[in-house]
């Protein structure tokens, strides 16, 4: 899995962040949904994203669930379980990864 990253267009200033690795996918169904994906950035340091995502009005719990249940019955021989992960946090925090992030 050490071979999976993320690769950004434009490395993030201060310190230069120009990829990320796969750290921990945390997944908990009890005593309500929740996903906490830790990834490794070039600096070594780990960023946390957490679904559902504090201050948001539409991460609810059902839509958790749905992403759990999704991530459970996926196809997996097309897509590895970590670049949907990474599609996923892209996708939903982008102003994390400005420069844009992209999954080789």
């Amino acid at each position: 899995m050490a071979n999976e990253s993320i690769t950004l267009t434009t490395p993030i200033a201060q310190p230069a962040i120009a990829s990320y690795a796969p750290g921990s996918l945390h997944i908990e169904l009890q005593p309500a949904p929740r996903l906490v994906i830790t990834l490794i950035r070039t600096d070594g340091k780990g960023e946390v994203f957490e679904y559902p995502a504090t201050g948001t009005a539409t991460d609810t719990p059902a839509k958790v669930q749905t992403l759990i249940e999704q991530l459970n019955t996926v196809n997996l021989s097309t897509r590895s379980l970590w670049r949907r992960v990474f599609d996923k946090v892209v996708a939903d925090f982008p102003a994390r990864f400005s420069g844009g992030a992209t999954v080789p």
